[in-house]
């Protein structure tokens, strides 16, 4: 009787995934961007009492935007610090689908933030695009410049301007919290402090913001995001795969992994995000290490999740000291819903499923 009653369960269970699958919309046709852009988008004035980031009241410290590498690996969750972090990025780290986090701090910095992991080429033009100072544990060095996040710095002249910060040699420390290698902090008080300190000047390069909730768009309070690199046949990352479950009473989305819930190790309460971005860029390789086309410059398809609701929209930059510009269906830039952004910088083969 138990046996046929354990059965039974496993049937319902499965049935349940089935029909909930079937019930989820797969987004496709992400290769090439349909809609028509502008010729140009203007820079968004800049407001002193306005995070460029968030387009919340600004805490007034100095602006020294500060963008770190997390480990993305089951063993290093919950991450800490990353509740003052203003928006989180995903990015392909490897192949069969492997990715890595990124915190960008611009606003509020805490004493640390963890746990840190090494560069890839890959993360370097992002935090070109935010002029941001550049915080990672190492990376590989490589003979081709496009993969070796050092020589990328160098190139795009970030070590030059004092913008890069090794946490292998300084800034950081090792925790007890968790084990190795997955506990290494960055100190990124420390780190902003040293910035205001040398006179590092920064551009802030604000989003356009909207206090009116998105009301156009098709339904999507849960959307599930699953990771293959550049070949499905090898299956879907697992430590990668994420979904966002919408929280109208907090106007934001929630995400969760295979570690549960995302939330800041240091005060136990999920990080929520109002905005929820894909990316779609080709992934380029040289051996085993992958980097952005055209180091992220150029322009492709983008998913747009806010309050509950799906937009396919595009993105565009122009050139390497340029910011991201994302648009809506109409061609103009994307209204951002004011808050914290989780932007998953994916290519078309990734799968985005939303009901």
């Amino acid at each position: 009787m138990k046996r046929i009653l354990a059965l039974t369960i496993a049937m319902l269970m499965l049935f349940a995934s089935v029909a909930a699958a079937e019930d989820m919309t797969l987004i496709g046709d992400t290769k090439k961007n349909t809609i028509k852009l502008n010729a140009s988008y203007p820079a968004n004035p800049v407001m002193d009492t306005v995070s460029p980031t968030t387009g919340l009241n600004a805490s007034g410290e100095a602006y020294t935007p500060i963008l770190m590498v997390l480990d993305n690996a089951e063993d290093a969750y919950p991450h800490w610090g990353v509740s003052q972090a203003d928006i989180l990025f995903q990015v392909p780290n490897a192949g069969s689908g492997a990715t890595k986090l990124m915190a960008l701090f611009a606003d509020n910095y805490p004493e640390l933030a963890g746990g840190a992991r090494s560069a890839r080429g890959s993360m370097v033009p992002l935090a070109m695009a935010w002029d941001a100072a550049f915080a990672f544990a190492g990376g590989p060095e490589l003979d081709n410049n496009n993969v070796d996040p050092s020589k990328l710095m160098s190139k795009f002249g970030m070590w030059k301007a004092g913008l890069g910060f090794d946490l292998l040699g300084s800034y950081s420390q090792r925790e007890d919290f968790v084990k190795n290698p997955h506990n290494l902090s960055a100190q990124i008080r420390a780190i902003h402090e040293e910035l205001v300190a040398d006179g590092v000047e920064f551009t802030k390069h604000p989003f356009y913001f909207t206090s009116e909730p998105r009301t156009e768009g098709a339904d999507a309070s849960y959307i599930e995001i699953l990771h293959y690199g550049d070949d499905k046949e090898n299956g879907s990352n697992s430590a990668s795969a994420s979904s966002f479950t919408y929280d109208a009473d907090k106007a934001a989305y929630i995400r969760t992994n295979s570690s549960g819930e995302y939330v800041d190790r240091d005060t136990g309460d999920v990080v929520p995000f109002a905005n929820v971005i894909v990316l779609r860029v080709k992934f380029q390789w040289n051996t085993n290490y992958v980097y952005l086309k055209d180091h992220l410059v150029g322009e492709g398809v983008a998913e747009i999740f806010q309050n509950g609701k799906y937009v396919r929209g595009a993105w565009v930059r122009s050139a390497q000291n340029d910011r991201i510009v994302f648009v809506g269906p109409d061609g103009e830039e994307l209204a951002m819903q004011r808050g914290k952004t989780f932007i998953i910088i994916t290519n078309d083969v990734t799968d985005v499923s939303y009901r």
